[in-house]
């Protein structure tokens, strides 16, 4: 494998595939690192992708936690000379086609209806999905040649027949797509109830894009000496107690008394936050992990609030199946929207996040990827 040479430059027949290896090249140094021979053969992959031209090629990066794809991809966003690009979350972008779907639902199945023909008010609804998926794809492929898929996972199996359907209307235009992922495809909705169903999805994404895994044994979220104190990466984690209070009570954050209780309304639901305002909400674990939270609750309070707590954090193995999936789902979507998230719990972080209980009920791999993300918090006492 070739090695970078003393100017930064790395060999390329291509002048502009050159500027943007040497682009990243530069990037990794001045955030403080040199990137391992695995990163630099992903980032000649990706530079030398065809960008914007009539038969545009895709690429599939998957790798353990902490490997760096997501900064891998963001730097070669980043250098890229077109401005023509376009970059979606995961969990961001599910959340606003569940909502056009629901939206265009509602307005088909009103205006079907109206018209008296019995059953059509079902046809139309049914049709609404396949107009949401084409306007989403319309919406997300606006004037891009590129567009960058971050952190893409299918666990839902109603989310695998929508991204089915993204897939179809993705490889169908003259956009490359670029995408993340902690698992193979071959892994994706992995339980073996459902895996069934996404096939089709594994069989496209093999078919249509190149399937690269950038290796490496270091989660470096864990071992790197340089952390960026900002976004998720602002936050904490302490066990509970007076040391817990007195840090919190550093950042401006008091632990709420009982008449600063509130409830949240979303969705049709109502949930009790111990204390909401200027930014800040603050949570028990209790009402936000065990009861029915979803995804798009957490991503419809980040516009509100900015700052979270996450208190009384019992031990991973006293938490339910589905409050440690919540568990999950949260430290996903805060750390991609880049949210400050301060956890009190009871017990400190490492045990929390080695002991067996996190990765139970089918979670293990993304248990991987919260260990990862957690080891951002710091940690305090």
């Amino acid at each position: 494998m070739d090695t970078i040479e003393t100017t930064g430059r790395i060999p390329s027949d291509d002048a502009s595939e050159q500027d943007v290896l040497a682009a990243v090249v530069a990037a990794a140094r001045d955030a403080g690192f040199t990137l391992e021979p695995e990163q630099l053969e992903v980032v000649r992959r990706l530079a030398a992708l065809p960008i914007g031209g009539d038969e545009p090629a895709h690429l599939y990066l998957w790798g353990a936690a902490g490997r760096g794809k997501t900064w891998l991809l963001d730097a070669f966003f980043a250098a890229l000379p077109t401005p023509r690009r376009g970059r979606v979350h995961f969990h961001s972008f599910f959340r606003g086609l569940h909502a056009s779907i629901h939206r265009l639902r509602t307005e088909a199945a009103d205006a079907a209806r109206a018209t008296g023909e019995p059953g059509a008010g079902s046809r139309a609804a049914a049709g609404a999905v396949v107009n949401a998926v084409e306007q989403a794809v319309d919406e997300l492929l606006d004037d891009v040649d590129v567009v960058l898929f971050d952190e893409f996972h299918v666990h839902d199996p109603g989310d695998g027949m929508l991204m089915i359907r993204l897939l179809e209307a993705l490889f169908a235009r003259q956009v490359t797509l670029l995408t993340s992922s902690n698992f193979r495809p071959q892994d994706l909705l992995p339980d073996p109830v459902y895996h069934h169903l996404f096939e089709p999805g594994i069989a496209m994404i093999e078919a249509n894009m190149t399937v690269v895994e950038l290796g490496g044994s270091a989660d470096h979220r864990r071992t790197s000496p340089i952390r960026r104190r900002d976004g998720f990466a602002r936050g904490s984690w302490s066990v509970a107690g007076e040391a817990a209070d007195a840090h919190l009570a550093t950042l401006g954050l008091h632990r709420p008394r009982p008449d600063e209780a509130t409830t949240l309304a979303i969705s049709g639901h109502t949930f009790r936050a111990a204390a909401a305002g200027d930014g800040t909400v603050w949570f028990t674990a209790a009402e936000l992990l065990e009861r029915p939270t979803s995804v798009g609750d957490y991503l419809a309070w980040t516009a509100d609030y900015d700052r979270w707590v996450l208190d009384a954090l019992p031990a991973s193995h006293e938490l339910t199946r589905e409050a440690r999936a919540r568990f999950v789902h949260l430290v996903d979507a805060l750390c991609d929207l880049g949210v400050e998230l301060h956890v009190v719990a009871a017990t400190d972080r490492e045990t929390f996040i080695t002991a067996p209980g996190l990765g139970r009920g089918g979670f293990a791999r993304d248990a991987v990827r919260t260990r990862s993300r957690l080891a951002l918090l710091r940690e305090i006492g």
